[in-house]
């Protein structure tokens, strides 16, 4: 058996956004190279506190956020890549997978990060392709009860969505107004919407210049065994 074998799902993305105030309009295309630098220093405080790390063994040289791959291979579920851009963090975990029946490490990390930072707007991504696609999305925005949704092909919505956005100062006239007309049975949390939380940096963009820090870590045996469960093949 190869040492290093490939992983179970083809594409994934999995993160954690945290957007603390002074809140500005979302980031896009245009915008992008105007976001603060990135903060090295402040990114190895991040990776270091997380639920899913047990310790961290490698810092490795920053890299271009647009570069990050997702996992292929056993091996690559070793590394948690750390953005640190001004009041904007934002955390990539192989932990966070899930398939909705094994792993609930992205809830256990989305918990830890508002009970540490419940002043902060804070969504929680996993998005897992292969023959079939898994999705599971977590918001936190203060003052505001909490949105979750998931499910393979159909959503399962729990929150208010429109409210959220309302809470964030979205309005009938700006951009996401199609987001409060839509009650909660009708509701589809995407990438549109996770932009209108997250600053505009759910998405990445072609030509930005966004850096992130890299980390081999170990992890708690919990942990470790719910990664293999989702990520590993039979």
């Amino acid at each position: 058996m190869s040492p290093n074998p490939p992983i179970a799902w083809r594409q994934a993305t999995l993160q954690i956004t945290r957007v603390h105030s002074p809140y500005r309009a979302a980031y896009d295309q245009h915008t992008i190279h105007h976001a603060p630098a990135h903060d090295p220093v402040r990114a190895r405080a991040v990776v270091a506190e997380l639920s899913t790390v047990a310790t961290v063994t490698e810092e490795l040289e920053p890299i271009l956020r647009r570069d990050m791959h997702h996992p292929r291979h056993i091996r690559d579920l070793d590394y948690v890549a750390v953005g640190y851009w001004g009041n904007i963090v934002q955390i990539s975990d192989p932990a966070f997978g899930e398939d909705g029946i094994l792993s609930a490490n992205l809830d256990a990390a989305f918990d830890a990060q508002v009970k540490a930072h419940p002043e902060a707007r804070i969504t929680a991504v996993c998005e897992m392709y292969s023959a079939e696609n898994y999705g599971k999305y977590l918001a936190h925005v203060p003052g505001q009860s909490h949105l979750s949704a998931d499910g393979w092909d159909d959503q399962y919505v729990t929150g208010n969505p429109a409210q959220l956005l309302r809470a964030v100062g979205v309005n009938p006239g700006g951009s996401g107004a199609e987001y409060l007309n839509t009650d909660q049975d009708e509701s589809f949390i995407g990438v549109e919407y996770l932009n209108l939380l997250a600053c505009g940096l759910h998405s990445i963009y072609s030509k930005e210049n966004l850096m992130v820090s890299v980390f081999k870590v170990t992890r708690a045996e919990d942990v470790q065994e719910a990664i293999d469960d989702v990520w590993r093949r039979d």
